[in-house]
């Protein structure tokens, strides 16, 4: 199983749009590429503006919906119309090809390959095609175009529904039920963020206790990071530790994950910065796992017992467990899968079995619930629930150093806050509008680059649905 996919470019920013610009100029330069080329790169519901700009074997990526950064490219090739770049800061890569003078065609690699083509030029259009609400039928052409085994959506606000549509395990004869679990991987981090603000409430830890406070000389280079910066992926933290420690960490079989994801933390602590503390967002799974791992030493109880007791109780949620959902030997709920080409691959559940992220990843993702229990979840962020005091609500959903990403949220530029999650063999997203009053969620078990496509299709579907 890799690691969770959720780096800075890939929690993606807003909507539905996946029109690419079509501003073009006349342009003359030394050579074919260089110049200012503008496209959007879509996973799911989420959208991203992207500019590329390239004087000779110098590029930077500028990401438009992230403040503007600017991400500069490690390694340049260009081959005739070939171009092939690096960036490093972000684990990143983009191989593309010239069509024509104004027109670049290619790939985006960020843990999965998506497709990313550039235009010339300043101007990217958006779409204007309008999303019709979310029916059976629609959510069965959506599922079956994609490929995916099966796929939900939930929906609340002027109208409420659930739709699923498909199988719990490709090649089985047992369908998926409105009631099943489904597996939220990053989703997770908002109901981490959550976690710490109720224990702010009460007085366990503060939003600025920082990292040497509680974890003492594993904290490093990362002493003064506080909460604030954990959780909204500031404390400068690589993504993720080495993928030849990643296996060395228990998938299964834990009673109590808190010696582990000390252990996970403290590696994660010893990695060279990525950039300086409350400088650029660097999407970072390493850092919910730190604010575990405080929680835990802060508390003395696990984040797994934490969550239960002080998010998922108060709130009615039944449903909620960690990693794949299901019992072994059986499916008795739907289980990922791994994409291979057009081919969906189960991944079963037991002991030994790769169906998740090790277990002191946690915090950063793995929650599993029924859609129903997560709506029941979105609906205490819309309506600001006597779970948290106002002031609560207020931070975990406000970006604490500008940008866009709050505390586990990433809000769009409609004020609505969004996420998606997967751990390769699920994908989901959820969308938070509480200006229009809505709540909305939709998830597939598997995690191709057709089902990111169709999960975001069927969110916004649904967001359409409770709109009606």
């Amino acid at each position: 199983m890799a690691q969770s996919r959720r780096t800075h470019i890939q929690y993606v920013l807003a909507g539905m749009a996946t029109a690419l610009g079509f501003g073009t100029s006349a342009y003359a330069a030394e050579g074919p590429f260089d110049g200012t080329w503008t496209g959007r790169l879509t996973v799911g519901s989420a959208s991203l503006r992207l500019r590329l700009v390239i004087t000779g074997n110098a590029v930077k990526l500028i990401s438009l919906d992230q403040g503007s950064a600017e991400i500069p490219a490690d390694s340049v090739k260009i081959d005739g119309k070939a171009i092939t770049v690096g960036f490093k800061a972000i684990g990143a890569g983009y191989q593309g090809e010239l069509k024509d003078a104004d027109h670049i065609t290619g790939t985006f690699t960020q843990g999965a390959p998506m497709p990313l083509d550039f235009n010339r030029g300043e101007v990217i259009e958006e779409s204007s095609a309008k999303v019709e609400p979310l029916t059976a039928e629609g959510l069965k052409a959506i599922r079956a175009g994609a490929g995916t085994p099966a796929i939900g959506a939930a929906w609340q606000g002027k109208s409420s529904g659930k739709l699923v549509d498909g199988l719990r395990m490709a090649g089985g004869t047992t369908a998926v039920t409105p009631d099943d679990q489904w597996h939220w991987g990053s989703i997770t981090k908002s109901m981490t963020s959550t976690l710490v603000a109720r224990l702010v409430e009460s007085g366990a830890v503060k939003w600025d206790t920082t990292v040497g406070a509680l974890l003492g000389d594993k904290a490093g280079a990362y002493k003064d990071a506080n909460f604030l910066h954990l959780l909204s992926h500031r404390a400068g933290l690589q993504p993720n530790i080495p993928d030849s420690r990643f296996n060395a960490y228990a998938r299964d079989g834990l009673a109590d994950a808190r010696v582990e994801r000390l252990a996970y933390a403290a590696e994660a602590l010893a990695g060279a910065p990525v950039g300086p503390l409350a400088g650029q967002t660097a999407y970072s799974n390493n850092g919910y796992i730190v604010a575990g791992a405080m929680i835990e030493v802060a508390t003395g109880k696990s984040w797994e017992t934490l969550i239960q007791d002080q998010v998922f109780k108060p709130l009615g949620i039944t449903s909620a467990g960690f990693g794949a959902p299901g019992t072994a030997g059986k499916v008795d709920q739907p289980l990922g899968h791994l994409a291979q080409g057009a081919n969906r691959m189960p991944a079963p559940v037991g002991p030994g079995l790769l169906n998740d992220n090790p277990v002191a990843l946690g915090p950063a993702g793995r929650v599993h619930m029924s859609m129903g229990d997560m709506l029941v979840y979105l609906a205490a962020h819309r309506d600001r629930t006597d779970l948290l005091k106002p002031d609560s609500w207020t931070k975990l959903h406000t970006p604490p150093f500008g940008g866009d990403y709050a505390l586990g949220w990433v809000v769009r530029p409609d004020g609505a806050i969004w996420h998606n999650g997967s751990n390769t063999v699920w994908y989901g997203e959820i969308l938070v509008d509480a200006a229009a009053g809505v709540v909305c969620t939709a998830c597939g078990n598997d995690a191709a680059p057709q089902t990111m496509a169709a999960v975001g299709q069927a969110l916004m579907a649904a967001r359409a649905a409770a709109l009606v």
